[in-house]
This record gives C-alpha cells, structure tokens and sequence, in this order.
C-alpha cells in the first residue's frame, strides 16, 4: 500500500492542495510550526476514506478531492467532484472492497481534538455495533476500518508481541529497546462487567449461557480458547471473582502459541480489541524482568521509552495487511533525547513489516528532524492565508523551525545531544560506524548482568571523532564524566596515533588506549581478536605488540571472523604481497548488526571484555 498523490479542493486552510509522494520510503514527514496545515492534512485524508468506507449509505463529503495509491500491485486513482465518483476515469455507484485500505491506523497523543474527536466517532460506532451482536452467535469476529492506538493500549500492544514465539524479529525488538532480560510464562488477563450488561442479569455457575455476562458468538469463541490456554485443573467457575464482579484468570503463554499456532498476530489483536471495544477488557499484564535487575511491568515504562514500540507493534501486527497508518506529532510531549532518537527508533522496521504499511508522520520539532535520513523535506508553512507544503533542503527546513535556535552542523549537534544525555548521567562512547553502538550495546549484555555505564554513539568519521576527544567545549557539558571513542584498526590509527598523549594499555589484543594529555578523554583501538588470519592483518611483531599501524585491516565486523553463522559476510581481497579478508558491504552492516550479532553466543563476545573493564573502572557507579 503505497499513497502517491492527493488533491484536495479545500478542507480549512488546505485549498487547492496538492501533494506528491515519491515512494522511496515506508515513511513520509511533514514538518512545519503549529498551525500550519499538518493536522488539517490528516483529518481530510480521513475525512476522505470515511466517505469511501461508507459511499451510497451514510457517507457526505463538503469537499471534492482526488487520490491516487497503489494496492496489491494495482494502482487506483479515485476522484470525486461534485457528488460524482470516478475509479480509474470511470463513474462508479459503489466500490470494492478490494480497491480500499484494509485498515486507516491512527497515532494520536490527544494534543489534537479533531484527530482525537474522529477516532472516538469510529470506535463508538463500532462500539454499537459489537454491542447489538453482543448475544448473536455471529460467525466471526470483525475489525473496525479506522482504528486509534492512544497510551490505552500500552498493555495490549505490549503483551501482543511478547506472546509471540521468541524468534519473531518484532519481539526481539522489543526486547532490546525495553533491555528486557525475562518474560513471565503467564499473562494474566482481567475481564469485567460490559457497561450496557445490567446489573440484574446474574453468572450462574451451572448455567454456561450466562458465562462472561452472556456474550456469544466470535467473542465467546475467542474466551473460549483463551480458557484452553490456562495450564493445570480448574474450574470454570473459579475463574469469576463475585465480589469483583470480574473474570480474572492465567494464560500460559506456551499453551497460547499452540493454540493461536494458525492465526496471525492481527487475528489476535483484532479479537483482543473487540473486548476492549466492549470495555470488557479491563486489563492484560506479564510480568517482566529488566537486564538492570528490576521487576516490571507495561506501566514501568516512560512515554519515551515506548513511543517507538507503538510503532513497530502496529506496524507489526498490521503487515498482512494494506494500511495507511497516520501519526500526528507523537513527539509532541517527548524530551529533546527522545525526539532525537525516535525517527531512528522506526526506521528499525524491516522493508519486509513496512511494505503493506505506508506511514504519514507530522512533526513541528527540529530536533526529531536532524537525524532524517533525507536530505529533503515536506514543509508545511501558510501562504496568502491558506496552507502550502513543498519540499525543502533539510537544513533549512530545521532553521526554520528552529527559528535560528538550533544550528545544523556536526558539531552543534554532538552537542545538543550530549547536553541531553546528562539527564542519565554517563559518559558517552563516540564510535566511527553507524551500526557500532547496536554491536556494542549487544556484546556488553551478552557479557555483563547489569546495566550500560556509558552511551555508545555514531560520530561520523576518526577524524571528527579526533576533534571531539580534545574539545574543551564538549568537556564543559559533560560535566566532569569522561569521554571515550572507539577508533577500527585500519587507517583510523592514524587519527588515534596523532592523539596527544600517553599510552596506558599497548596491548593490541585489549585494546590499545591513549589518555589525552589535557583532560579526561581516552581513545581506544578496537581490540584485536584470536583468529590467526585476522592477526596477520594488524600485528607485525607480538613479542613486543608492534603492529601494521595505519596499513591493519580490522574493523569491529572482523571480531566476530570464524563463525559459521558470519562467514557469508566475509571475503578475500587482493592486495600488496597477497590478499585480505574484507566486510563484503557496508550495505550489509546493518543487517549483520541487527539480525546476525545478536544470535551469537556469549563467548563471541569475550574479546571485548578487556575494553569494557578498561571502561567501567573510569565511568562513575551506577
């Protein structure tokens, strides 16, 4: 599902507005100040697919509008003006439901009352609907067109996905952003008294017709499985807590999987959210443990910390599916760090969960815009009183923004980002690779029971990292903590042998490490591993741990050489007086990081235990 154009003839100030999508992502971003267009954007396009959802029957429209998208391969142009529907140039009275998003998915804060007021109204109809059918043996559940993911669904969407099986990549996601280290075999599940149930209509434990305050047909069936789920001897009627008024009970998580093996996890979701429609569903928990040792729960986490598992969830369980997914400024109320990091935070989704999901994202934050893979941007701003929106040269589009606030460059970046950091207090490891801080941050888990003592973070290149190791300025806003950078042994040494100051670990083997001569920052060579042809391209001499200098070839990729799950990801290279074994891509790097790291043994990860030590006795206690 793919959006490619839209025209709409005037909805608020949007008159006479056209916009074009490029398709070369699963995400677009608008930005622009408040009041500019962004929301009224998203209302119309709503507003548009309610009166396609419901065209012929309740559905009236005040403006005329054109849209063009591709769907299964297909591609639909739609335009209605004056009262007449065209698809594909043709008139048409009524529309396939084919030719339509499976689902239009709505992000919303609450920051916007319309967007919120839109949503509401499509969940109270869908509330009236399963509340007719409440005590009709209807043969399957449904699913409503439009659906809003608020903080309500925190818990739901968070036991949806550790419930699935542990090698599915959304869980494993979810696992590392939350440092989740166990999950609970049981969820439990907390059921109550639907309001329109009256209070005169009485649970007989011998009389299964009045099970679940008498609900019937799909539901019912989908209860009925979920009992199946709960593991040992029982009685139905134990499961009914009188003095609540509320069904409470265990479902194993492993029964559940063999129980639900056939449905997808939008099956799950779509019969979970109809209790939830019916506020049947009071609550959904499993109890976690975190790697920093705490016992928790969906509640333990922050907004920020969650904002990009709303995101991978519903881009997750909605993949099977063609959906336009709209997200209205969720990092409205979110910390400067948070907006930062949550645009990176969603492009972890894989091309292969996104394909079906085009998402429309809005922002007026420059911050959240700075690390956008894009180097331009859709603008919004008013001109003569209506809005306009065009694209835009990123640094411009955050200088307007801003409104001079925040300069764009490397440097003033590094810097912002570290003054917000300080909120954790710890020391930050600057690295040369994009992918280096999810390697890092995997082997120190792998390694260690307690939490990270410093930030592994991309800086771009040695040389920059050089200038960051030695900047007075830097060291003021970290605020006596010490600093750190990870230099690959190639020509990168260069920049780290040119570093003023005194070697206090030679060997190559640990990690060779200068302390600058003038503060507290320590540049660190990546520490060589055990296999022999990966030492023949760093070291020259071990007897007195004299190597290659700038002329090695080892970057933080060829530490894990010799296993068979990386050996595809390895080739020789020719070069003076024979050949060298290279990273094959550094298209590939990510999908390395991500996909294949993780799936390594502890041991793999050994060789970086001398650096870490190195740096955990400089870091402050946690």
């Amino acid at each position: 599902m793919r959006l490619k154009s839209v025209y709409i003839s005037q909805y608020k100030n949007l008159k006479n507005f056209t916009l074009d999508f490029d398709g070369s992502s699963f995400i677009d971003v608008f930005v622009g100040k408040n009041g500019t267009g962004k929301s009224n954007l998203f209302e119309a396009l709503i507003e548009i697919f309610r009166h396609l959802y419901e065209y012929r029957k309740t559905a009236t429209l005040n403006f005329d509008f054109k849209i063009k998208y591709e769907i299964d391969n297909e591609d639909i142009d739609i335009s209605y003006s004056s009262g007449t529907l065209n698809i594909n140039d043709q008139e048409r009275k009524t529309i396939a439901k084919n030719l339509l998003p499976g689902n239009i998915l709505v992000y919303y804060s609450g920051h916007n009352k319309t967007v919120t007021d839109l949503v509401e109204k499509y969940r109270k109809k869908f509330h009236t609907k399963l509340r007719r059918s409440f005590r009709q043996l209807t043969p399957k559940s449904d699913s409503p067109r439009f659906i809003g993911i608020g903080s309500e669904y925190k818990n739901l969407l968070l036991a949806i996905m550790l419930m699935q099986k542990e090698e599915n990549r959304a869980r494993e996601f979810i696992h590392q952003k939350l440092g989740i280290e166990t999950v609970s075999p049981e969820a439990t599940l907390l059921l109550k008294r639907p309001a329109f149930v009256s209070k005169q209509f009485k649970i007989e434990s011998l009389d299964p017709k009045t099970l679940y305050w008498g609900i019937r047909g799909a539901n019912r069936q989908f209860l009925d499985k979920l009992v199946e789920c709960i593991k040992g001897e029982f009685n139905i009627s134990d499961l009914y807590v009188e003095t609540a008024d509320c069904y409470l009970f265990s479902i194993n998580i492993e029964l559940f999987q063999k129980k639900f093996e056939g449905e997808s996890s939008f099956d799950i979701f779509r019969q979970f959210n109809d209790l939830k429609t019916l506020r049947m569903l009071e609550s959904i928990s499993i109890p976690l443990s975190l790697k920093n040792g705490t016992n928790a729960e969906s509640d333990y986490f922050s907004d920020g910390q969650f904002q990009s598992v709303y995101i991978y969830s519903i881009v997750e369980i909605f993949k099977d599916r063609n959906c336009i997914t709209l997200l209205d400024e969720p990092d409205s109320f979110l910390h400067p760090e948070w907006q930062f990091d949550f645009l990176k935070q969603v492009f972890d989704i894989t091309d292969t969960a996104a394909k079906n999901n085009h998402v429309l994202m809005s922002s007026h934050s420059a911050v959240t815009l700075i690390p956008h893979d894009k180097k331009k941007i859709k603008f919004f701003d008013i001109k003569n009183n209506y809005a306009n929106c065009y694209e835009l040269e990123k640094r411009i589009a955050i200088k307007k923004l801003s409104s001079d606030l925040i300069k764009y460059s490397e440097e003033e970046r590094l810097l912002s980002i570290i003054n917000a950091i300080q909120i954790e207090n710890k020391p930050v490891l600057f690295t040369e690779g994009s992918t280096d801080p999810i390697i890092l941050k995997e082997a120190w888990y792998k390694l260690f029971d307690e939490e990270m003592p410093f930030i592994p973070f991309y800086a771009f290149s040695s040389t920059y990292i050089n200038q960051l190791l030695t900047d007075n300025r830097i060291h003021d806003e970290m605020g006596g903590l010490p600093i750190f950078a990870l230099f690959d042994f190639d020509k990168a040494y260069d920049q780290w042998n040119g570093l003023n100051g005194t070697e206090v670990e030679k060997n190559p083997l640990k990690g060779m490490v200068k302390k600058w001569a003038s503060g507290d920052s320590y540049a660190i060579m990546l520490p060589v591993p055990t296999h022999v042809d990966i030492q023949r391209q760093v070291i020259k001499d071990a007897s007195n741990n004299e190597t290659f200098g700038g002329n090695s070839c080892c970057e933080i990729e060829h530490l894990f050489y010799g296993q068979d799950a990386t050996a595809a990801y390895y080739q020789d290279e020719p070069c003076v007086g024979g050949s060298k074994i290279v990273f094959k891509s550094d298209a590939a790097k990510t999908t390395f990081a991500k996909d294949v790291v993780p799936t390594l043994d502890a041991a793999c990860f050994e060789v970086f235990r001398p650096m870490f030590e190195f740096i955990r006795l400089k870091c402050p206690s946690l």
